[in-house]
């Protein structure tokens, strides 16, 4: 029991994974509360509208984050505080510039944007841009929380947004703001939790002896950062995009239904993979071990992913009754999209785990999987089974090449501590 204590219960890995897996999923079952008022108290149009607009923040949430790891590398690397807090202010300033220039780019195509997502309120759009360029501001803040190891102050963070989200909704829908009403309770909750998270770092964009880092290092990494952001929105999102064009409307809604259920073993998994990124991070930097952690997230990864995927194999009415009885012709195939999202979030442990350590020449594996996952589809898509199939293929590929990858990059790793001891 001792040993277990010691080689498990207290390894950061582990105690930071519970607090992130606990914080998050409390974060994700408000989101879907939020949806879920949404729907009820705006009808199928309206509610429509406004998936519309937070589907556009996702995929921008999605990149921001990936673009995020660039942060949370070179912060969890660094020692030194005055480094550190040079690092923390030049990510707050690029994050300003990044998410103000956005920000004006839906404000000026605000007109097409409503006009092409037939919105019923206009004014709606005008609201996401707000909404964009203060989660640009609190993605980073959590980014930076990541790369110091300050979970507890990012679940903070996160619990705060959903909290008044939820609060500000019911206020703004009871007063009749509908559409417009949802997206003004986002974008207050978002810029809330920007400043939650912004205290505990307020010694580090104050401190005046701060050292400005290596842009061209930071802009460097970044790229393949943002490449693998792009091949996760891509693996994520297309397949659907792809159903909506081949199918019927119902089919379409069927494969969505199948689709939101699957990615639960996906977001659960991936608190592991954000404690996982900045610890191995910093000990590679440090010239420490770091295959244990990998090793004890590749057995959290498979836990997580394999008893869901065994409730959707086993149960999956239970799951499907949720989003309603029609739903319910997808039982037979549900598993099916539960494995495909549990093989994305292998795949993306081990890009996260070779981003960790400098092999940044992995986002390119990533980019050909996505590829072929949209050639494939469109090739072969008689049914939602097959659908699915192809997608699992190409991530199944995708793990393989990963997998493949792994000895070789240990006996370099290996050769090279042998080196530096000599």
């Amino acid at each position: 029991m001792v040993l277990i204590r010691e080689k498990i219960i207290a390894n950061p890995l582990f105690s930071g994974s519970v607090l992130m897996l606990l914080g998050t999923n409390v974060y994700h079952a408000g989101q879907f509360l939020f949806h879920i008022i949404a729907g009820r108290v705006l009808g199928k149009a309206q509610y429509g509208d406004l998936a519309a607009l937070m589907n556009i923040l996702g995929i921008f949430a999605l990149i921001q984050i990936s673009l995020g790891l660039t942060v949370v590398k070179f912060i969890a690397s660094e020692r030194d505080e005055q480094k550190v807090s040079g690092l923390v202010k030049w990510a707050l300033n690029w994050s300003t510039v990044f998410g103000l220039i956005i920000a004006i780019f839906i404000l000026i195509s605000a007109s097409f944007v409503s006009d092409f997502l037939n919105l019923s309120q206009s004014q709606a759009t005008y609201y996401l841009a707000f909404v964009i360029f203060f989660y640009s501001l609190a993605s980073i803040t959590r980014s930076i929380l990541q790369g110091m190891l300050k979970f507890g102050w990012y679940v903070v963070g996160v619990l705060s947004e959903v909290g008044v989200k939820l609060i500000l909704v019911m206020v703004f829908f009871t007063a009749g703001y509908a559409v417009a009403g949802g997206m003004m309770a986002v974008s207050i909750a978002v810029a809330l939790s920007f400043l939650v998270g912004l205290f505990p770092l307020r010694r580090y964009f104050l401190n005046k002896k701060a050292l400005s880092p290596n842009s061209n290092s930071l802009f460097k990494y970044s790229i393949p950062a943002f490449l693998q952001g792009i091949a996760l929105t891509s693996m994520y999102s297309t397949d659907l995009f792809l159903v909506k064009h081949y199918f019927s409307p119902e089919t379409a809604g069927l494969y969505a239904g199948l689709t939101k259920l699957g990615s639960i073993v996906f977001f659960a998994a991936f608190p592991v993979i954000n404690v996982m990124f900045p610890l191995i991070a910093k000990r590679h930097s440090h010239g420490e071990s770091y295959h244990s952690i990998f090793y004890l997230s590749l057995l959290l990864t498979g836990c997580i992913a394999g008893i869901i995927v065994l409730f959707y194999l086993v149960t999956p009415k239970i799951f499907l009754s949720v989003l309603g009885n029609g739903f319910l012709e997808g039982s037979s195939i549900l598993w099916w999209f539960g494995l495909f999202m549990g093989l994305l979030a292998f795949a993306m442990l081990f890009i996260q785990f070779y981003l960790s350590i400098g092999k940044t020449f992995v986002a390119g594996f990533f980019l050909a999987a996505a590829l072929l996952q949209i050639v494939l589809i469109v090739l072969f898509h008689n049914n939602l089974l097959q659908v699915v199939q192809m997608s699992i293929f190409s991530v199944a590929l995708l793990v393989i090449c990963l997998l493949v990858y792994f000895p070789y990059h240990a006996a370099v790793n290996k050769k090279c501590t042998k080196n530096l001891s000599l």
